[in-house]
């Protein structure tokens, strides 16, 4: 394989694992300081292909200054329907990204 080749793949991993690792930081910052709230699931997308199923959940809640907020959840289960109200936490500084408090 070429140099380039091979600095090219290089730095497609490098970009994987910074993307990997800034996402745990997030999960870890709302599991340890979140901010518990109520919310409803506000829409769920399939964005993938047909037949794939990688679908996205989307919840509206309200944060602690009153400002309301649509955010994708991070660990949703595979029950959740539109209009479902579900206990979750979200982080003040990621407020767009919340986790579900499990049930």
């Amino acid at each position: 394989m070429e140099t380039k080749g091979i600095l090219l793949w290089a730095g497609l991993i490098l970009i994987c694992a910074v993307i990997f690792f800034f996402s745990q930081r997030i999960k870890k910052q709302i599991e340890e300081h979140g901010i518990e709230t109520e919310g409803v699931i506000s829409r769920i997308e399939d964005e993938g292909e047909p037949g794939e199923g990688d679908f996205h959940y989307y919840a509206k809640y309200r944060t602690e200054d009153g400002e309301e907020v649509e955010g994708t959840l991070s660990n949703p289960a595979l029950d959740l329907f539109e209009g479902q109200r579900v206990r979750l936490k979200y982080h003040p500084k990621y407020k767009s990204n919340a986790r579900l408090i499990d049930p």
